[in-house]
């Protein structure tokens, strides 16, 4: 476990960063007993005054679990408290819209790619279907949005990283919140706007079934640039 020492004022500050980072990382995971405070201090080389502030603010954000006598634990739930913050600050960010896309489209690419590396027989089942039930809702389009978001959120899943996906989920849901109305109508107003999704949405499947991870991560970068280029237009003409 690559715990390195502490040579700073702020030791409780970068301990608490390190043993989340070990969490992020899959060293530590859940239901893992951490090391004792003495050993912890011994390897941050830090006193034990400043391991017990780390842990006791790690377990109040609900990360770890002291158990008296027991021993210290990494929860559950622990990948959730480290991604809350995460989405409070995205909260704030929502009214740059920018800001969100930018972050979407990094999380985005990287899912396409990971998936066509990961992806099981069930993913691509589920993609397949998505794909045609987005063939059959042409020309109305009427569930456009929906089977958008579940293709996207369907690769998440596909990447068998549960915080990947659930950061995605988080980033799904704020646009949402934030674009429900004016995407709704870009993609159902607009000519030929949701066949064309379509095909990208195919291509994009097609490289995950062929497991082309370099393919998949440049054609959904394309497609989400395609897609913010033409909702940025549409959001600008919408709003004069």
């Amino acid at each position: 476990m690559d715990i390195r020492p502490i040579k700073s004022k702020r030791t409780t500050e970068i301990i608490l960063e390190q043993i989340k980072g070990l969490i992020v990382k899959g060293e530590l995971c859940a239901g893992d007993r951490l090391l004792t405070e003495n050993e912890l201090a011994e390897r941050f080389e830090v006193s034990r005054t400043s391991v017990r502030e780390a842990l006791a603010a790690l377990s109040l954000t609900g990360i770890l679990e002291i158990r008296q006598g027991g021993g210290i634990f990494v929860k559950a739930n622990a990948s959730n408290a480290i991604i809350e913050p995460l989405t409070f600050i995205l909260l704030l960010e929502k009214d740059k819209l920018q800001n969100i896309l930018e972050v979407r489209k990094a999380l985005e690419v990287e899912a396409a790619g990971l998936a066509a590396q990961r992806r099981k027989e069930e993913d691509l089942a589920i993609l397949k279907e998505l794909i045609e039930q987005m063939e059959a809702d042409l020309p109305e389009a009427k569930n456009s949005e929906a089977l958008d978001l579940k293709f996207h959120l369907t690769l998440a899943k596909a990447t068998d990283n549960p915080l990947l996906d659930r950061m995605m989920n988080t980033v799904q849901e704020i646009m949402g919140q934030t674009l429900q109305v004016t995407r709704a109508l870009w993609m159902s107003a607009t000519a030929g706007t949701t066949a064309r999704l379509l095909e990208d949405h195919r291509s994009i499947y097609e490289t995950i079934r062929d497991q082309n991870a370099d393919l998949a991560r440049r054609l959904t970068y394309e497609h989400l640039r395609k897609v913010e280029m033409e909702f940025s237009k549409y959001k600008d003409e919408d709003e004069e």
